[in-house]
């Protein structure tokens, strides 16, 4: 076999859209003018992950989240009706916050300014000195401004627009299909990981969508589970895309990983499911020597299964060249000991990889901002990254 020859080929279907092989711009990375016309054509025009139903198991719970590429606060509140209702974090007075809180349970939001009250569906339930407003105004009008929400499979999501142009469901298209059947809700939340990096949203996600980095990145945490003789790039076994969302199956060596490795056997009991044979909603082509679903819903919000498991990241964006991350660890619920000790070594093994991804993106993107590249190449290795600055430019253009 020739030098350059490739030994292994990830399996790309038929929906892979034509995207070109020219470098990929930098100026995206780094401008100020292109992040508000994402701001503005993207994130305002997108449907948003935003939490999970368990957070607000009850009538009363409520969290609010800083949804900064919004430029706004939001409240998600359980009602007494137990409907998920979003609004922004604004009192309709003098525009005071209502919610100071990140999370409680309350009967009702009291403005600190002037102590306008607002019930758990939004209404305006007490107007302090009413009888001193004059003028046009009605008291049914004042109420907490909604923002548009919907779940699905536990997950909920805002959108900006008042009528959204597509349901949530449509929205998710092919990916939500594929993603139907993984069990979710018998996982538990086992850990959370944050952080905000001097980097653009996109430099951030380009490095968790592709095994490429795992070779060299992740050699301390992972050493030699993504590149073999067998697959010497570490390319993905297979990728599909569901219009701007796409699934992105990655390799895993068998020979450096034994068969049992997602077991903890002993008096302790075991410690979560190893097989992913039958699995739902993983592995969609049946791929050899899979390891994990890398899953990216349009536009920040990853969902990536594994047998037994899952874990989220949203990456938030605040400016041209810093963004809100935020990683959410989810595994089967834990029966006996093992699983329990499955689940410590699941947190801190992700801990210390998501640390080494993390080790290259504020340099990067220092690097990018520096002007000496113009561009960039990405490989078919790195297919993810090309499909999202395709999609991010398919979005800018049919609002232009």
């Amino acid at each position: 076999m020739g030098k350059n020859e490739r030994i292994f080929e990830t399996k790309l279907h038929s929906d892979t859209p034509e995207m070109g092989n020219d470098p990929l711009p930098v100026e995206p990375y780094v401008s100020k003018v292109f992040f508000e016309q994402e701001r503005e054509n993207i994130f305002k025009r997108s449907w948003l992950e935003v939490a999970r139903v368990e957070e607000l198991p009850n009538p009363g719970d409520y969290i609010t989240i800083d949804v900064e590429v919004l430029k706004t606060s939001v409240i998600l509140v359980r009602g007494e009706d137990g409907q998920v209702r979003a609004f922004h974090n604004i009192c309709t007075h003098r525009g005071n916050k209502v919610a100071l809180e990140k999370q409680g349970n309350t009967r009702g939001f009291t403005c600190g300014f002037h102590s306008w009250v607002f019930g758990l569906d939004g209404t305006l339930e007490h107007m302090n000195a009413e009888e001193y407003f004059v003028g046009d105004h009605n008291k049914c009008d004042l109420g907490l401004i909604p923002i548009s929400v919907d779940t699905w499979k536990g997950f909920i999501f805002i959108h900006a627009m008042d009528q959204p142009p597509q349901t949530l469901s449509d929205y998710l298209g092919g990916m939500g299909k594929q993603l139907e059947p993984f069990p979710h809700e018998e996982c538990e939340h086992i850990a959370r990981y944050s952080g905000t990096p001097r980097v653009n949203w996109k430099v951030a996600i380009d490095a968790f969508q592709e095994a490429f980095h795992a070779i060299m990145v992740h050699r301390d945490s992972l050493p030699g589970a993504a590149g073999s003789p067998l697959n010497p790039g570490a390319a993905l076994t297979s990728a599909r895309f569901y219009g701007p969302h796409r699934s992105l199956s990655a390799w895993l060596n068998m020979e450096y990983l034994p068969p049992d490795i997602g077991m903890m056997v002993g008096k302790y009991g075991p410690a979560f499911v190893t097989s992913h044979e039958d699995y739902p909603g993983i592995n969609p082509d049946g791929d050899e020597s899979w390891w994990f679903d890398i899953n990216v819903i349009f536009p920040n919000f990853f969902c990536d299964v594994g047998p037994g498991w899952y874990f989220t990241y949203n990456f938030w964006p605040i400016s041209e060249n810093e963004t809100r991350w935020v990683m959410d660890i989810y595994q089967i619920k834990a029966e006996n000991a093992g699983a329990l000790l499955a689940q410590e070594h699941t947190k801190v093994l992700l801990r210390d990889a998501v640390l080494e991804d993390f080790s290259t993106l504020e340099d990067t993107q220092s690097m990018m901002e520096s002007g000496a590249l113009k561009s960039i190449l990405a490989s078919d290795l790195e297919i993810a990254i090309r499909h999202q600055m395709y999609v991010v430019n398919q979005w800018l253009e049919k609002t232009a």
